[in-house]
């Protein structure tokens, strides 16, 4: 795959995950901090360059005398229960393609989620510093999957993130629902991997939204499903979404089957 390509669909990407809604949407289903709040709260609690865009920013951060780079770093805050201060996070997202990139994902996921903390700077040592939440979307065309997201190994919240998948409504107990005031404000990295293709039958709206926004077509794509989870498109959101979607399709017909 030649860089150019690759550099093609990571701006296609972000201009998709820059819309509101979606990216709201899918960070709700994430993270117990996000899906106590209605989804417009989240979309509010998100910095946007508009109403419809959030802002995702191109960073540059060093590791080991390398410059790394990261197109869609974005940033949320969120009040803090029972306070009256606010839980900051940077938010980053990335699409992974590659059956097998030549270098150890995990060990990548990691040094982009701690590369990227360490890109905020405060006046003192240890001053309040945001949580980084970093997403890892992983299509497999024309393939039926049904895997919960995953954490990655060295991710933190591993034990109040694996309690929540799974159990989302009901997870919010007395002892639960203290446990992301805790963490808030603190540099907490959670690395998260989202496969997915073909819903299940029994299939969570997550799923079901993933298929529809990367891997079906425009023609069969349902937005009307999309508008009952609170995702609203206008007509150049379409077109961006279309976009990706082709690309996709691209990708897979030279024999990229998972989707930088």
């Amino acid at each position: 795959m030649e860089q150019r390509d690759l550099n093609i669909y990571d701006q296609n990407f972000k201009a998709v995950m820059q819309i509101a809604p979606l990216s709201a949407y899918i960070l709700k289903c994430l993270h117990p901090e996000f899906y106590k709040w209605p989804l417009e709260t989240v979309i509010e609690s998100i910095h946007r360059d508009s109403s419809r865009t959030i802002t995702l920013r191109n960073t540059e951060f060093s590791f080991n005398g390398h410059i790394m780079h990261a197109d869609s770093l974005g940033s949320a805050y969120l009040p803090v229960e029972g306070s009256d201060t606010f839980s900051r996070y940077l938010i980053h997202f990335e699409m992974q393609l590659e059956d097998t990139p030549g270098y150890d994902l995990e060990r990548r996921q990691l040094t982009y989620a701690h590369g990227l903390l360490d890109t905020f700077k405060t006046d003192r040592l240890y001053d309040e510093t945001p949580q980084i939440i970093s997403i890892w979307l992983h299509p497999l065309m024309s393939t039926m999957i049904d895997e919960k997201p995953k954490l990655v190994i060295g991710s933190g919240n591993m034990d109040m993130m694996t309690s929540f998948f799974g159990n989302e409504e009901g997870w919010y107990n007395e002892i639960n629902r203290k446990r992301p005031k805790s963490s808030a404000n603190k540099p907490i990295a959670t690395i998260l991997w989202i496969e997915f293709g073909i819903p299940p039958e029994n299939a969570t709206n997550l799923q079901k939204v993933l298929y529809n926004v990367f891997l079906l077509p425009e023609d069969q794509r349902d937005y009307k499903y999309l508008e009952e989870q609170g995702i609203y498109l206008n007509t150049a959101e379409r077109e961006a979404i279309d976009t990706m979607q082709k690309e996709n399709n691209i990708f897979y017909t030279q024999g990229v089957k998972k989707g930088t």
